[in-house]
């Protein structure tokens, strides 16, 4: 039985790849609409500048359009915040995670815990050529980046794994 190993960090840069990889997989649509929040701004100066003087609610309605595109744009940074800030305060942040791969499944082992999984314990997987996500639920993900594994060849193994014995989107 063929064992392949990674060692990855539960820490900042782990967490903002997991997040964006995250972000595009199971939110696209929102990654492409938030470009066009930004649009908000010039339309609503638009509106607020050619509003008449009596006509009070579309200068109102323009300038809630030039504060709201940019809050709307940069939610995602203010929720990747959220999410960082969190994991600082959580027991593992910091800690070393090392992963031991088989066909049948993995064990994650870390400084506070040890668990073993199967690949069948998983709802779906997220495959890129920076990392792979693993879900056990639909927005809880393990995070294994490119650079933890041994070698790039024990990164495509586990990558055709996981296509393998996770199916997606379940």
């Amino acid at each position: 039985m063929k064992l392949l190993r990674a060692t990855s960090k539960f820490d900042v840069p782990t967490l903002k790849l997991g997040s964006a990889l995250h972000m595009r997989y199971r939110h696209p649509v929102f990654l492409v609409i938030r470009y066009f929040y930004l649009l908000l701004v010039p339309i609503g100066i638009l509106i607020a500048f050619t509003a008449g003087a009596e006509n009070r609610l579309d200068r109102i309605l323009g300038l809630m359009m030039v504060v709201a595109g940019p809050v709307l744009f940069i939610r995602k940074y203010f929720w990747q915040y959220r999410l960082i800030r969190g994991a600082k305060s959580s027991p593992q942040a910091g800690q070393e995670v090392r992963w031991e791969f088989t066909e049948e499944g993995f064990q994650q082992h870390s400084e506070s815990h040890e668990s073993e999984f199967k690949w069948s314990d998983f709802s779906d997987r997220f495959l890129s050529p920076k990392a792979i996500l693993i879900y056990p639920e639909k927005d809880l993900y393990f995070i294994l980046p490119r650079e933890a594994f041994e070698s790039q060849d024990d990164f495509l193994k586990v990558t055709k794994w996981c296509e393998t014995k996770i199916a997606p989107g379940g």
